[in-house]
């Protein structure tokens, strides 16, 4: 079926403002909770694309066309190298500037295009990136139907520097199974694993057992969709290593 006419050109408009170096990235801190955690800036990077000069069209309006047409690789590609030029412009102005972690999420079709992990090993080397610069978040599910090519990547981009993080992680047996497979070195546990941890002792017991298995695993975990105070407290008190969300700090413009 043909192109509407409206989609033709919003499609038109995003590939030329790949090419023109005109999207916008945000970040959203990811803040540290256990003991020990670290005081080293996280945060996730998230891509914005600016329609007009105060429009940001959100990210369900366009990244779909972007994956339709598959072209995510070449977004995740400019994503990559937007970020070490950054990292590198305020090392310049600021020499012993603490590097964040960046973590990056990486679409399906990236992870089964092998020209990423060859351009991501250069952005390391060649930019001099410390350990943990860049890092990539996959999605549960393409961690299991890509599960070969993610252990591809993890053996060539982890010697160079690179973590990754699993998002979407739903904590079932069969999960931690592959969990010891792949090693990621973060797993994200979603809200539906940590809504109710504040007002129910079960679902908390829950969550301090998920935690406790990763952590046996040596991979840390950090709960997302924190809305409250009372969620964050409740999550230090079991040891979960990291937060993120609204109720932590929503996204800002990268700067």
């Amino acid at each position: 079926m043909d192109q509407e006419p409206a989609q033709k050109e919003l499609i038109d408009r995003l590939v030329s403002a790949l090419r023109q170096d005109e999207f916008v990235l945000y970040s959203q801190a990811i803040k540290p909770l256990a003991a020990g955690g670290g005081n080293r800036p996280f945060h996730e990077i998230l891509i914005r694309y600016q329609e007009e000069e105060t429009k940001l069209l959100p990210p369900g309006s366009f990244l779909p066309i972007l994956e339709d047409c598959r072209l995510m690789p070449y977004v995740d590609r400019w994503v990559v190298g937007r970020i070490t030029k950054w990292i590198r412009a305020a090392q310049a102005v600021k020499s012993d500037w603490e590097v964040p972690r960046n973590s990056i999420n990486l679409s399906a079709d990236t992870l089964d295009d092998p020209s990423f992990v060859e351009f991501t090993r250069k952005q390391m080397q060649t930019a001099k990136l410390p350990e943990g610069a860049l890092s990539f978040e996959i999605t549960w599910a393409n961690s299991i139907e890509q599960a070969e090519l993610l252990r591809s990547m993890f053996a060539l981009l982890k010697p160079v520097g690179c973590c990754f993080t699993i998002a979407g992680f739903d904590a079932s047996d069969e999960a931690f199974g592959i969990l010891k497979t792949l090693k990621p070195d973060f797993i994200k546990l979603g809200s539906s694993i940590i809504r109710n941890v504040a007002r129910s002792t079960a679902e908390a017991a829950k969550v301090e057992a998920i935690n406790k298995k990763c952590h046996s695993l040596g991979i840390k975990t950090i709960a997302e969709h924190v809305e409250s105070n009372d969620v964050l407290e409740r999550l230090r008190q079991i040891g979960v290593d990291f937060a993120q969300g609204l109720g932590i700090s929503p996204p800002q413009p990268l700067t």
